[in-house]
């Protein structure tokens, strides 16, 4: 028999998985899975079992937001034999699920997962021992999501963030960067930037490319923006509608690339973000994309 190693994180912004546990549990064994249940136990727990028990396992499992996801993939990512690995979307935003159309009904998701398909996406190297799913971003907005109370988070979901988002207008705050990427190299001063592989950030879908180039989880490239300095209201209307519309093309107010690495220089340490938690500060950082190094498990 198959085995299933299945992490639950309890403390996840919405708690569909509560209700539907046995069921989903009951899925996985009919589908001819041996299933070992494993409640996360705090921060950095789930990444710290997948790398001492992983390889065991045929299948790993996990519940909970996109924090949960990146703790699993940062586990797996250590690993030798990677099993593949399942989502239950369960947090509050859940951009990787999104992009990937992952249900949101834990049991939907878990025969999903029984009757899915691999399907291998990029991750993310954050300097030497850090890693993420879909995006790293510093500036702005970039500390919305791991300062947002988690109680908001059940509450008012995605429009928790969206307020705290608003409040952070008031207090931009430049950062001089130097960027290089592919024999390239600008600097400027940022307010915020993204390195990102997914359709969704936030909650909130990309409707249009970046720049000319399209968005993609798998191809080995990230795209990156960022967002020059704002001198004036007049500027930030324009770019707020800019952003809107996902218009990039505007030299004066972005810096757009498509790449697998790029490096990150700055004067002072600056504050990121990877998947939307906390990723520590830095001065220099290089990012590189590891292509389509973990199978997730999509529907059919």
């Amino acid at each position: 028999m198959k085995r299933l190693l299945f992490f639950v994180n309890p403390n996840a912004g919405h708690t569909e998985i509560r209700s539907s546990l046995m069921q989903v549990i009951q899925i996985f064994t009919a589908g001819g899975y041996e299933v070992t249940v494993h409640p996360t136990a705090g921060p950095r727990d789930l990444t710290r079992q997948i790398v001492e028990r992983g390889a065991d396992y045929d299948l790993i499992v996990c519940t909970g937001g996109d924090g949960t996801l990146n703790e699993a993939t940062s586990g797996l990512m250590q690993l030798e034999r990677r099993p593949p690995l399942g989502y239950i979307p369960g947090g509050t935003v859940n951009d990787v699920a999104s992009s990937l159309g992952l249900s949101r009904d834990p049991v939907v998701a878990a025969q999903d997962i029984v009757h899915g398909k691999p399907f291998a996406i990029d991750i993310g190297a954050f300097g030497e021992n850090r890693w993420f799913d879909y995006v790293a971003a510093f500036g702005l907005f970039t500390n919305v999501p791991y300062q947002t109370p988690q109680v908001d988070k059940r509450i008012w979901g995605r429009m928790a963030y969206f307020f705290n988002g608003v409040q952070a207008l008031g207090e931009v705050h430049p950062v001089h960067a130097r960027v290089s990427w592919d024999g390239k190299t600008v600097e400027a001063d940022i307010i915020d930037g993204l390195v990102c592989s997914t359709t969704s950030v936030g909650g909130f879908k990309a409707t249009r490319a970046v720049g000319e180039f399209g968005i993609s989880m798998n191809d080995g490239l990230y795209e990156v923006v960022l967002i020059r300095d704002i001198k004036n209201l007049a500027d930030f209307s324009a770019v707020a509608a800019k952003l809107l519309w996902m218009d990039f093309s505007d030299e004066n107010y972005f810096i757009t690339a498509q790449t697998s690495a790029i490096r990150f220089e700055f004067d002072d340490p600056v504050a990121w973000t990877l998947d939307g938690e906390f990723g520590g500060s830095v001065t220099d950082v290089t990012i590189q994309n590891h292509s389509r190094a973990i199978e997730m498990i999509v529907p059919r």
